[in-house]
């Protein structure tokens, strides 16, 4: 089969035959179909049914032959069997249209509401002296549901200390998943969370910091805090010098007088 190739194991009323049997701990009996479209509408296609057993193939279906062809006695056997028997063609023509012509249709359905995962590293709990730091690893609204979440030390995979939920519903067809690592940071070190999804061409990665920075709205803040501050430092220092400039020149004149005290004419002639 070739790229086009959409393999789909058959379900609903083929469950009864179209199925896996496992007869003992060493037989395994498995069928399964698949349709290969040969144009990009996915309009034209050629179905086909694979019968094995214990990895053995015994029969095969083609609807481009139009009949099936054995490959072990049994195998033989049995499509000698289905082929003059027009209840299987039919059945055979249900089995194409139901998974080949309308099931590309459903598939189609299935891959719009795809939605790559949002992920968010932050830290529920920082190092101090008797514990170690919590890190928390979330990934929201993602759909399907299957998402591989990894914790990574300078690059290689962590498994020891780390705990994550079941894969969560939202209740609005979308999925979120969180995962928690535990673990004492070392100067150097550089911890990450990778998400690997249907998806995503490439991983998704975030990276932790020890020190995040902080928000743009917290940095402006702080900027005009130390602008006003050097400003009213800078007027305080101004004020001071001229300040002691001003009293360095009053001693200097001063320096030399003998200040006497201020009497009054009134009070010379009672004193006289």
């Amino acid at each position: 089969m070739g790229p086009a190739c959409k393999k789909i194991h058959l379900f609903l009323y083929l469950m009864a035959w179209l199925v896996n049997f496992v007869f003992s701990d060493y037989a395994f009996g498995q069928m399964s179909g698949c349709c290969t479209y040969t144009d990009s509408e996915q309009t034209t296609f050629e179905y086909e049914i694979r019968y094995t057993y214990n990895k053995n193939l015994l029969m095969q279906y083609n609807s481009t032959q139009g009949n099936w062809k054995g490959f072990t006695e049994f195998g033989v056997d049995r499509a000698r069997m289905y082929n003059v028997d027009p209840e299987d063609a039919k059945l055979r023509k249900i089995e194409q249209m139901i998974l080949c012509s309308e099931g590309v249709k459903l598939a189609k359905d299935i891959k719009s509401m795809y939605a790559a995962p949002s992920l968010k590293l932050s830290t529920v709990k920082q190092s101090s002296h008797t514990e170690p730091a919590l890190l928390l690893c979330s990934a929201y609204n993602f759909y399907p549901q299957e998402i591989q979440m990894t914790w990574l030390l300078n690059g290689q995979e962590v498994t020891s200390a780390v705990t994550s939920t079941d894969i969560l519903y939202n209740g609005n067809l979308y999925y979120q998943i969180h995962s928690y690592l535990e673990h004492r940071p070392k100067p150097g070190e550089e911890f990450s969370c990778m998400v690997e999804h249907v998806t995503l061409r490439d991983p998704l990665l975030k990276i932790w910091e020890l020190h995040p920075p902080l928000p743009w709205s917290e940095r402006v803040k702080i900027a005009v805090g130390t602008f006003f501050l050097a400003v009213g430092l800078t007027a305080l220092i101004t004020g001071f010098i001229k300040h002691k400039k001003v009293t360095a020149v009053l001693c200097t004149v001063m320096q030399g007088h003998r200040l006497e005290p201020v009497v009054h004419e009134e009070e010379r002639r009672n004193l006289n």
